[in-house]
């Protein structure tokens, strides 16, 4: 969503899985800001604000309001609260292709109260502001971005992948009001992480997404939300702590399974596009790489090579492996990426060199996958496959 290092660290909410009535299944295609990486992916729609180059995203169209306004939102399981910019701002990201969401305009616009949380260390910036009677905000991320608004309710409607559209009522959201630090890619974040404001609550336990390659023009890409989520391929148990979903990491692939040491607790997380590793799991990677390939042109901040000595490497998987079965592994053309025109190409692994104590698996490396979560059931399905589906 932001930079390199674009991964969230919300302020969680607690989970409330059961507290409301449910909502149907909703199918949301998504779209990609791929086409930095493979010259051949065209984007529709166009997105240029604000900057999309600073990392791959893939992102939902919804609408805010009554009328409606077209907004742009980055799937971010890391996160839980969605959010948009609204009018007017004090301080927040240009936007040239969607304008801003205007509350004051809107009919199906309301302020949210604040409830009371039974965790207030989980949610410590979330107020109740006497002069203007509103519950506001503030969360900050790990890349020192913040943002600040109001939290609200709204009518949110989606081009659904039937061709049709659903509406859905009065869905929390954040209308931001003051941005600061790195760009986001698109008008705001789409959040399904844990917590009591995440849309997620609004249609059950259940969700999922599928991503195709980014160097294949005409792959698909969707979200679910709901019973009718696609749950199926190798489980894992996820562990939820704080609003926080966590992943065991046994092993890592290339080309065959490497079991580590001792098993580590890992964020899957689609709001970062890299994969962020502490140095010691880094450089498994990178001397599995020297054997195979030879001496880098870089090994820091990522593993670099010329773009022909791996060309010329045979098909092989890289990627992770969780307890269970279940894995992530995409080809090594795939996660690789070209940089630019200067024949060079980049694992999409970074090395985070201690600057902060979390694992993240990013989006480069869940390519090709069908992800489904089972909150309820604590568990999480990986399959890798086509994203096409019959509606």
């Amino acid at each position: 969503m932001k930079t390199t290092m674009t991964f969230f660290v919300l302020l969680f909410f607690p989970l409330l899985i059961d507290a409301k009535s449910k909502r149907a299944t909703l199918h949301i295609p998504l779209v990609h800001n791929g086409a930095h990486f493979y010259d051949n992916k065209v984007v529709f729609p166009p997105v240029s604000s604000p900057h999309s180059h600073r990392g791959l995203a893939f992102m939902a169209e919804v609408h805010f309001g009554s009328p409606q306004k077209r907004q742009l939102l980055h799937m971010d399981t890391g996160s839980s609260l969605t959010w948009t910019q609204c009018f007017p701002c004090s301080h927040c990201y240009e936007q040239k292709i969607y304008p801003k969401y205007r509350p004051a305009a809107s009919m199906t616009y309301r302020d949210a109260m604040c409830s009371e949380d039974p965790n207030p260390k989980s949610n410590p910036h979330l107020t109740f502001d006497p002069l203007t009677r509103k519950c506001t905000y503030q969360q900050h991320y790990l890349d020192e971005s913040n943002i600040k608004g109001t939290l609200a309710q709204e009518m949110l409607t989606v081009d659904t992948l039937d061709g049709g559209f659903k509406r859905v009522h009065g869905v929390f959201f954040g209308c931001n009001e003051f941005s600061d630090g790195s760009d986001f890619t698109g008008t705001g974040i789409l959040g399904l992480g844990v917590g009591k404001y995440s849309i997620i609550g609004e249609f059950g336990s259940k969700f999922s997404f599928c991503l195709g390659l980014i160097s294949e023009p005409k792959a698909s890409h969707n979200l679910i939300l709901g019973d009718g989520a696609n749950i199926q391929g190798h489980p894992t148990v996820i562990n939820i702590t704080g609003g926080q979903t966590m992943f065991q990491l046994k092993s890592i692939i290339v080309g065959e399974e490497i079991t580590l040491d001792d098993p580590i607790q890992v964020f899957v997380d689609t709001g970062s596009s890299m994969s962020h590793l502490s140095t010691d799991l880094y450089y498994k990677f990178v001397d599995e790489f020297e054997d195979l390939i030879g001496r880098p042109l870089s090994y820091e901040p990522r593993l670099c090579y010329k773009a022909d000595a791996i060309e010329r490497l045979e098909d092989m998987d890289i990627g992770f492996a969780f307890a269970g079965g279940a894995e992530l592994s995409v080809n090594i053309h795939n996660i690789f990426l070209p940089q630019g025109s200067s024949g060079i190409r980049c694992l999409g692994i970074l090395n985070n060199k201690e600057s902060f104590t979390h694992v993240i698996i990013g989006v480069i490396a869940m390519q090709g996958y069908n992800v489904g979560y089972d909150l309820k059931a604590k568990t999480a399905y990986f399959s890798k496959q086509y994203c096409d589906m019959e509606m």
